[in-house]
C-alpha cells in the first residue's frame, strides 16, 4: 500500500474506532478518587496557571509528575470545566495507539494483520476502560508502545546506520512518559532490549539505539520540569525516585502488594477474547519445541515481529509480577503485543490455504473461547433468572444484580456466541469463528454499561454536588468526614475541608508523608478532630458535612448533637444543622 494509501488506511481506522472512545465519553460522572482527583488536579492546574506544581484542594500534590495535567488542562482550556473535556486526552492516546499499532502490524505484518491487530486492540475491554476514564496510565501506554516499537525498528535494521528515528522516538517517548507516571517508561523498553539482543544471541545490537545521544534527548525532555520543580519544592526528588518508585516496586508501604499470579485475574477478562488465541497457539506448540530441546535438534529461536511481540509481552508480565505493588492499571501496555499476536494468527489463517497450522491454533483457541462462554453464561443465568444471591455478596452490588433480566439478555447472548464458534468449528470457517469472537465481545457490552452505571451512582460526588451547589453561599464551609471526594472540588469549583483520625490526606502520599510541613501552611485544610465542634459551632454560614455511613455515631459523638441528613447513598451520607440550630 502506497503512503497516501497508509494514511487514508489508518484515518479511516480511527474514524471507525472513535465511537467505541468518544460515544457519550462525558455521560458518566467522575468517578472518585482516582477521576475525581486527576480532575481537580489538571483544574487548579488551568485555573491558577501554575504548570509546574500541581495542586489538589489548592496543597501541593507531587505524587505524580504533571504531563497527564497539562493534557487536562489544555482539554479544559479549550472545551470548558466537565467531564467530557476531562477524559478526552485518554481517548486521544487510546486512539493515538490503534494508529501506531496498525502502523506497525501492516509494515510488519502485513495489511490483513495490520487491520486484526488494530481492530482487536479496539475491542479489548481492559483498553477500553482505561481509554475513558480520566488516568494517566493511557497516555503512559502510548509512550511505552512507541518506545518498544522503536525498539524493534532500530534493531532490527540490518543494513546501512542506525535508525536515527527509532533512536529518536525510543528516548523521546519514554521521557514523555517519565513526566507522566514515572521512569518505569524507560526502564520497561530498556528491559525489552535487552531481552531482545540476548534473545537474538546478539549484545552488539544494543548500541543501534545509540544510548549516548539518546539519554541526552531523554534528559532534555525530562530535566526542565524536574529541575524547576525540585527547585521549587526542596525534598522532591528524594521523595519521587525513593517514595513513588523504589518504595512502591520493593516494598507494600502504600497497601497495593498483591499476589504473583494476580496479573492473570486482570489479563484474561480484560483482553477477552483475544489473548486466549495466541496462548493456545503457545501452548499447541509446546510439545514440538520440548522436542527440539533434545541434543539432536537443539531449539531454535527465530527473530521476527511475532517473536518480538511475544518477548515484549513475556517482559511486561514478569516486570509487573516482580514487583510488589500492583493494580489493574499497570499491564495496560500488554493490550498491545496480545493484539499483535492475536492480528497475526487471524491474518494467517485466513490465508493459510491448507488445514493446519495457524487454522488449527485457531481453533483449538476458539474452543477455549467457547468454553468460557458457556461458563460465563452459566453465571449470568444463576445471577439473573436462576435468582442465586450468595449472602457474602457486598450491599453495594444489590442494584445491578436486580436486573435480572439483563443478566438473561447476557447469558443468551453468550450462548448464541457460542453456537456460531461451534458452527464456524465445525465447518472449519475462519470467517465464522471470528464473528462469533466478536460477538462473546459485543453482548457483554449491555452489562458492562449497567456496572458503569452502578459506578457513577456509588463513586461520582456529581449528584451530592448538585445537591449543595443549589444550597451554598460564599460563606458556607463544605467538610469531608473521614473520607475525601476529589470530585467535590470538581463540580463545587471551592475548596474542601478534611477532618480524619488517620489515613492518605487528599487521596495523596506525598501530603501524608510531609504532614507537618503542611500544617505550617494557613491555606491548608486539614481540620484536627477536635477542631471540627469549634467549626461547626462558630462558622459563619452553614456548615455541611460528608461522612461515610460507618462513620455517623463517630460524627454525631464529635458534633455533640445529630445532625439533618439531606443526601445518602450506599456508602456516604451529607448533612447540616438541624433547622432552627445555630
Amino acid at each position: 500500500m502506497s503512503r497516501p494509501g497508509v494514511f487514508l488506511g489508518g484515518l479511516l481506522l480511527i474514524l471507525l474506532c472513535s465511537p467505541v472512545f468518544l460515544y457519550r465519553l462525558g455521560g458518566p460522572g467522575l468517578a472518585d478518587p482516582d477521576e475525581g482527583r486527576n480532575a481537580e488536579v489538571a483544574r487548579e492546574m488551568a485555573v491558577a496557571g501554575d504548570w509546574v506544581t500541581p495542586h489538589i484542594n489548592d496543597a501541593r500534590y507531587l505524587d505524580k509528575p504533571p504531563a497527564f495535567f497539562w493534557a487536562v488542562a489544555c482539554s479544559y482550556l479549550l472545551f470548558g470545566f466537565n467531564e467530557w473535556a476531562a477524559r478526552l486526552p485518554s481517548a486521544i492516546c487510546a486512539l493515538a495507539g490503534i494508529a501506531v499499532t496498525f502502523w506497525f502490524a501492516r509494515r510488519h505484518l502485513g495489511e490483513a494483520a495490520g487491520w486484526l491487530a488494530a481492530g482487536f486492540l479496539a475491542l479489548s475491554p481492559l483498553y477500553i476502560v482505561f481509554g475513558r476514564i480520566v488516568i494517566f496510565d493511557m497516555m503512559l501506554t502510548l509512550c511505552m508502545t512507541a518506545s518498544a516499537l522503536a525498539v524493534y525498528v532500530a534493531m532490527e535494521k540490518e543494513d546501512g546506520p542506525p535508525s536515527r528515528a527509532a533512536c529518536v522516538v525510543f528516548f523521546a517517548a519514554a521521557g514523555v512518559g517519565t513526566i507522566v507516571k514515572g521512569p518505569v517508561a524507560l526502564v520497561v523498553p530498556a528491559l525489552l532490549a535487552l531481552t531482545w539482543a540476548f534473545a537474538r544471541k546478539r549484545p552488539a545490537l544494543l548500541g543501534r539505539l545509540l544510548w549516548g545521544r539518546g539519554m541526552l534527548i531523554f534528559a532534555a525532555v525530562v530535566f526542565p520540569w524536574l529541575g524547576l520543580v525540585s527547585l521549587r519544592n526542596p525534598g522532591f526528588l528524594r521523595y519521587a525516585l525513593l517514595g513513588e518508585n523504589i518504595q512502591r516496586m520493593s516494598s507494600n508501604k502504600f497497601e497495593t502488594g498483591r499476589p504473583a499470579w494476580f496479573y492473570l485475574t486482570v489479563l484474561l477478562p480484560g483482553l477477552f477474547p483475544w489473548i486466549l488465541y495466541p496462548a493456545a497457539a503457545a501452548v499447541m506448540r509446546l510439545p514440538g519445541l520440548l522436542r527440539r530441546r533434545a541434543p539432536a535438534a537443539p531449539a531454535r529461536f527465530t527473530a521476527g515481529p511475532v517473536s518480538f511481540a511475544a518477548v515484549w509481552l513475556g517482559v511486561l508480565v514478569v516486570f509487573f509480577s516482580l514487583i510488589v505493588s500492583k493494580r489493574p492499571s499497570y499491564v495496560l501496555p500488554c493490550a498491545v503485543p496480545v493484539a499483535l499476536l492475536a492480528g497475526h494468527l487471524w491474518a494467517a489463517a485466513f490465508t493459510e490455504k491448507t488445514p493446519g497450522g495457524a487454522r488449527a491454533n485457531l481453533r483449538a483457541g476458539s474452543a477455549v473461547v467457547a468454553l468460557c462462554c458457556l461458563a460465563l453464561a452459566f453465571g449470568c443465568a444463576l445471577l439473573g433468572p436462576g435468582g442465586f444471591r450468595p449472602e457474602a455478596i457486598n450491599p453495594r452490588y444489590a442494584g445491578i444484580l436486580a436486573r435480572a433480566g439483563l443478566f438473561g439478555m447476557t447469558a443468551l447472548g453468550l450462548v448464541l456466541a457460542t453456537v456460531v464458534i461451534g458452527l464456524g468449528w465445525r465447518a472449519r470457517r475462519t470467517g465464522v469463528l471470528l464473528a462469533g469472537a466478536v460477538l462473546s465481545f459485543a453482548v457483554m457490552v449491555p452489562l458492562t454499561r449497567a456496572v458503569y452505571g452502578m459506578i457513577d451512582s456509588q463513586r461520582s460526588s456529581r449528584e451530592i454536588s448538585r445537591l449543595l451547589s443549589e444550597r451554598l453561599g460564599p460563606e458556607d464551609t463544605v467538610v469531608s468526614f473521614e473520607e475525601y471526594r476529589p470530585g467535590l472540588n470538581f463540580y463545587l469549583r471551592r475548596p474542601i475541608h478534611q477532618v480524619t483520625r488517620a489515613g492518605r490526606i487528599f487521596t495523596s502520599n506525598y501530603i501524608a508523608m510531609h504532614l507537618e510541613e503542611y500544617r505550617g501552611d494557613p491555606s491548608f485544610r486539614l481540620i484536627p478532630q477536635d477542631g471540627l465542634g469549634t467549626l461547626y459551632r462558630e462558622a459563619g454560614g452553614s456548615v455541611y458535612i460528608l461522612a461515610p455511613r460507618k462513620e455517623y455515631d463517630a460524627l454525631f459523638k464529635m458534633i455533640g448533637t445529630t445532625l439533618r441528613p439531606l443526601y445518602e447513598d450506599d456508602v456516604a451520607g451529607l448533612f447540616a444543622r438541624p433547622e432552627g440550630a445555630g
